[in-house]
């Protein structure tokens, strides 16, 4: 089939306007890698990515060398090869930054693979259409919102592609040890990829149906097994509970209602992913993001009818990539109970290959009318889904979620409005800006101790040659107290910063207020993903200020504050965006000591009571 396949050109194209179609496809694949790399040092990163720049700077200066990888689902550890591939950025970058960068910058990869892998099997346009097929199919945004290991599951499925192409004719051992190196990529970036790998193995044993193909492919399974060994070889113990046991796991995920979800999986994948993109990750009001859905929805339709354009046995083959999406949903499915967005990315590359075919039954037509009209659809169609990208070009001061549907959780979920909720957004570019603050044992408070814990401390390890001795929050620590606050937040009180660091305040002149202890900086274990957190219990806090004082509160809600009241009076509230608060006295200018009075009627995580001293 692979010779009738790559014969399969609908009209024979002149060699000039060919090369008209690489010049374009590598144009394109270029002005994406440098999306994808903007993108990345404009993120914030995941708990998952700032787990990963953790081993990997432990790595990268010799302090410890982890036998197991990324925990899936708390079920299975991966292998460590993720972080010793990222250890080498983190030492010669010396930047989170970087770090992030160069994740996007492999899993841009998949749009060079992508054409390489089309132009071979048919010609330029083609190639073409399936880089672009990658680029509209609604979820190309994931990598950048899940920057770690699942981020590069399209790129290795391509190289899996490519290497299984490879052993078509000719199985030998070389190319065996290709596959199975592929295949273990393909494992490491996420299990959901075992069925494309299973899949192409028996495609292989079927093409050659030999011994000698049989003894080839076992070869390349034994490379992914041996890639899987370390972490059942890790001497350090796993503590208890951190793994989520299989009859839970069996019971909660497995098999929950498999048909219903599966019909909303692909309506998610087909045509959701878009909305929610246009809906979350662009500035346009709600009638334009309608109107650009609806002729999203309409290039999606000429794509597909593209179909009917092309000979027998490239229908067939777009026959074939459609049973092949639809199986692996099904897989999905069944696999986990809901479906967050490094989920689908197994199943985006046979989503694009059969939109590929349907642009190239419009880019190869006859007459010249069709393919100018495919190529313009498709160009519409890119520029849509090219529009999702936009939010991680810039600064961002407030997220769009739906309100009531969160598809990045679940992308079976859908909602029907938006609303912008403002955060507190420090990109990665910005985050290794913090080092600055310097070496010596302090104690951080406020935003600034939320931002360096969650990062594990690394931009400070990088930039002092030595982990730091700092503590998160606590008013009776010892050293130094840095309280680190919004430049927006600051802005609202009268006293002025000490410095500003990429964009947040920072206050030297203060007084904690509690809780009295705080904690240290984290040192991952096993299956470990996110920072030690410190539980405070409901109660009332009382303390005096200077009348000019601004007594900022971390970890902790506006609604979860039941009274706040200073001389006796209502304290006014002067900021309030997510967990950090900021409450002064305008009716305090007389006193000479002021009486605080702060009552947190929730049990809360990570509280933290600082003054910021006027005086």
């Amino acid at each position: 089939m692979s010779t009738s396949f790559a014969r399969a050109s609908t009209t024979a194209a002149p060699a000039r306007q060919l090369c008209g179609w690489r010049i374009a496809g590598l144009a394109f694949c270029c002005l994406m890698l440098a999306l994808h790399v903007v993108a990345g040092y404009n993120s914030a990163g995941v708990v998952d990515f700032r787990r990963d720049v953790y081993w990997a700077t432990v790595i990268a200066y010799g302090e410890g060398f982890p036998w197991s990888g990324p925990p899936i689902y708390q079920l299975v550890e991966l292998g460590p090869w993720w972080y010793y591939l990222l250890a080498p950025v983190l030492r010669l970058g010396g930047s989170i930054a970087v770090a992030a960068a160069a994740v996007q910058a492999l899993a841009a990869l998949k749009y060079f693979l992508a054409l390489r892998l089309g132009t071979r099997l048919l010609d330029a346009r083609f190639g073409v259409a399936l880089a672009a097929g990658i680029a509209v199919t609604g979820w190309a945004i994931a990598p950048l919102i899940f920057p770690s290991h699942p981020a590069v599951v399209e790129t290795t499925l391509w190289l899996l592609a490519l290497a299984a192409w490879r052993c078509r004719d000719i199985l030998r051992p070389a190319r065996a040890l290709l596959f199975g190196l592929a295949a273990a990529a393909c494992v490491h970036a996420h299990p959901t990829t075992a069925t494309w790998i299973l899949a192409a193995g028996l495609v292989l044993l079927w093409r050659h149906r030999s011994w000698h193909a049989l003894a080839m492919l076992g070869l390349a399974a034994l490379v992914v097994v041996l890639s899987l060994l370390p972490p059942w070889l890790d001497p350090q113990p796993l503590a208890v509970g951190m793994r989520k046991a299989a009859e839970t796991y069996a019971s909660h995920d497995l098999a929950v209602d498999p048909f219903g979800r599966l019909a909303r999986l692909l309506a998610g994948l087909f045509v959701n992913g878009e909305w929610s993109g246009l809906m979350m990750m662009t500035p346009w009001k709600l009638p334009t993001v309608r109107l650009a859905w609806a002729l999203y929805c309409v290039c999606l339709a000429v794509a597909f009818s593209g179909v009917a354009l092309l000979p027998r046995v490239l229908r067939r083959a777009f026959g074939i990539a459609i049973a092949a999406l639809v199986l692996q949903c099904a897989f999905l499915v069944l696999v986990r109970a809901n479906m967050p967005i490094w989920m689908l990315m197994s199943a985006l590359p046979a989503l694009a290959f059969a939109l590929a075919l349907g642009w190239y039954g419009w880019l190869s037509a006859a007459p010249a009318w069709r393919r100018v009209f495919g190529a313009v659809a498709l160009g519409v169609q890119v520029a849509l889904s090219l529009a999702t990208f936009s939010v991680l070009l810039r600064d961002i001061r407030a997220l769009r979620i739906m309100p009531d549907a969160n598809p990045y959780v679940d992308a079976t979920q859908r909602g029907a409005s938006y609303m912008r909720v403002p955060i507190a957004f420090f990109p990665a570019r910005k985050v290794d800006a913090f080092a600055a603050i310097g070496c010596a044992p302090m104690t951080l408070h406020g935003r600034l101790a939320a931002l360096l814990e969650a990062d594990f401390a690394v931009p400070l390890r990088i930039a002092c040659g030595r982990w730091p001795d700092l503590r998160f929050r606590g008013a009776d620590e010892a050293g130094e107290h840095l309280l680190g606050i919004e430049s927006a937040a600051a802005a609202k009180t009268t006293i002025a910063a000490d410095e500003t660091i990429a964009g947040m305040a920072i206050y030297h002149r203060i007084r904690p207020v509690g809780p009295a202890t705080g904690t240290q900086r984290t040192q991952l274990r096993r299956m470990q993903v996110v920072p030690e957190t410190l539980r405070s219990e409901a109660r009332t806090w009382a303390f005096q200020t200077h009348p000019r004082d601004v007594v900022s509160l971390t970890g902790v809600a506006a609604d979860a504050v039941g009274t706040a009241r200073a001389d006796g009076r209502p304290a006014k509230l002067v900021y309030a965006v997510g967990n950090q608060l900021l409450y002064a006295c305008d009716a305090c200018a007389g006193s000479v000591a002021v009486d605080w009075e702060i009552a947190i009627t929730q049990p809360t995580y990570n509280l933290d009571i600082v003054v910021i001293e006027a005086e």
